[in-house]
C-alpha cells in the first residue's frame, strides 16, 4: 500500500512539471496565464461510504465542502482540451447512525476499528475527515458566455484531521484522531455541466480505514461544482 501511495504521488507531482516543461518548447502544450475558465473550483457534495455494515444508516445530504485552486495548461493554441492540476481542501461530512468502536486489551494493545449502530439515544452524529489535496484534470471547455464543461481526473490528498461530533443524553462531545484512518488518500473525480455549474462525484481507491485494520469503508462524494470566475 505504501509503494502505490508513493507511486501515485510521484505521478501526481512528476506530470504538471513536465507538462510546464513543454509549455516553453514549440510542442503545442502551453501555459495560459490569461485562461482563467475553473481556476477556482467550489464543490458542496453529499458525502458517505460504501461497504457499511448491516443495519448502519446514513443521512441524506450530509453536506461536504471542497475548495480548489487549478493552474491550467491548453493543447495548441485556441484549442477546448486542457490539463490542469492545483491544490485544495476537502471536508468530508458523513452523518449517520453509527460510530466506531475499538477493542482494548489488558496489555494495552487496541485491536479493529468498526462501524457499529449506536445503541444509546442521540440528536446528531457526523465523522468529519479534512484533506489537504492535489487534484489533477483533463477538460473539455467549449467557448462562448455559457461553456460546456467536462472534466476527468484524479485527486490525492494527505489527511489534517479526523473526528466524531455527537450530541447524544450526555450533551455534545468531539473525540479526535481515531486509530487506523488512512493518512493518505487518492481516487478519481469527474464533472459535467454548463455555464458555472457542474454536477461533481468523487470515488476514493483507498478505504477510509487502513485495510485489515476494521472495517473497510469506501468514501464517495456526489453533488454540484461551481465555477464563478470566468
Amino acid at each position: 500500500m505504501a509503494a502505490k501511495f508513493a507511486k501515485l504521488g510521484f505521478i501526481l507531482l512528476f506530470i504538471p512539471g513536465s507538462f510546464f516543461a513543454q509549455g516553453q518548447s514549440d510542442s503545442g502544450v502551453e501555459k495560459v496565464l490569461d485562461r482563467w475558465d475553473d481556476k477556482i473550483l467550489i464543490e458542496l457534495t453529499h458525502d458517505t461510504w460504501l461497504n457499511a455494515p448491516n443495519g448502519v444508516d446514513f443521512v441524506t445530504p450530509s453536506v461536504g465542502f471542497k475548495g480548489y485552486f487549478f493552474t491550467d495548461y491548453t493543447f495548441g493554441d485556441e484549442s477546448n482540451f486542457s490539463f490542469a492540476w492545483g491544490f485544495g481542501v476537502s471536508a468530508d461530512n458523513v452523518k449517520s447512525n453509527a460510530e466506531f468502536v475499538q477493542e482494548e486489551f489488558p496489555d494495552g494493545s487496541t485491536g479493529d476499528q468498526e462501524l457499529v449502530p449506536i445503541e444509546r439515544s442521540f440528536e446528531n452524529n457526523k465523522f468529519v475527515t479534512t484533506f489537504l489535496e492535489i487534484p489533477i484534470e483533463f477538460r473539455f471547455i467549449t467557448k462562448g458566455k455559457h461553456p460546456f464543461r467536462l472534466a476527468f481526473g484524479a485527486r490525492a490528498g494527505y489527511l489534517l484531521q479526523d473526528h466524531q461530533k455527537i450530541t447524544d443524553t450526555d450533551g455534545k462531545a468531539k473525540f479526535y484522531n481515531f486509530e487506523h484512518i488512512n493518512r493518505w488518500r487518492y481516487g478519481v473525480s469527474a464533472r459535467i455541466g454548463f455555464s458555472y455549474v457542474q454536477f461533481t462525484g468523487f470515488y476514493s481507491l483507498a478505504p477510509l480505514i487502513e485495510e485489515g485494520k476494521g472495517t473497510e469503508l469506501i468514501p464517495i462524494s456526489v453533488g454540484l461544482a461551481f465555477t464563478f470566475i470566468r
